[in-house]
């Protein structure tokens, strides 16, 4: 059970999607946070065909509502809602497997031939990655991921802890 993703807690429920990340860019109330690939990663099934590691191997950066007013360089904890992971997955992995599967019975039914039905609903799967891709760019107007926590930066964090010793040790 120690192996499960960050976003499912101990009770198997899955919950809202965090990654930690910096930002790098901000713009008005959005900032462009880079994330890099952590434990969770590593751990996951799925990870070889993730399209987050074929397209950025070692990191990617996403777009985040800027509540807690972050800066650049803060390390921040990003997290989307649960409602908005699922309609992603639906959209990236249901669509085309659905617009694959109608358009071939669609085909058969009007007539065509097997491979001409083949080469329709492949085509037209095909064609749903237009479609994912304007869903996408449309999306970018608003962020799916929210700042919800600004972490301690690491030299922070240990400026923090010699201080302490210094204090115990007077």
């Amino acid at each position: 059970m120690s192996n499960l993703p960050s976003h499912i807690d101990k009770q198997n429920k899955v919950g809202a999607a965090e990654e930690e990340g910096i930002v790098v860019e901000t713009d008005r109330k959005v900032v462009r946070v880079k994330i890099t690939k952590g434990a969770a990663c590593a751990t996951c099934a799925v990870a070889s065909n993730c399209p987050f590691s074929i397209a950025a191997p070692n990191d990617w950066k996403v777009w985040a509502r800027n509540k807690l007013d972050a800066k650049i360089g803060d390390k921040v904890k990003i997290s989307i809602a649960p409602s908005r992971y699922l309609l992603i997955a639906v959209i990236v992995f249901i669509l085309p497997v659905s617009v694959l599967i109608v358009s071939y019975l669609l085909a058969k039914l009007a007539g065509a031939q097997e491979n001409l039905s083949v080469a329709i609903s492949v085509t037209f799967a095909f064609l749903t990655y237009f479609i994912i891709r304007g869903i996408d760019r449309s999306s970018m107007r608003q962020p799916s991921y929210t700042i919800v926590e600004i972490l301690p930066n690491e030299t922070e964090g240990l400026k923090s802890i010699t201080e302490n010793r210094g204090e115990n040790d007077g």
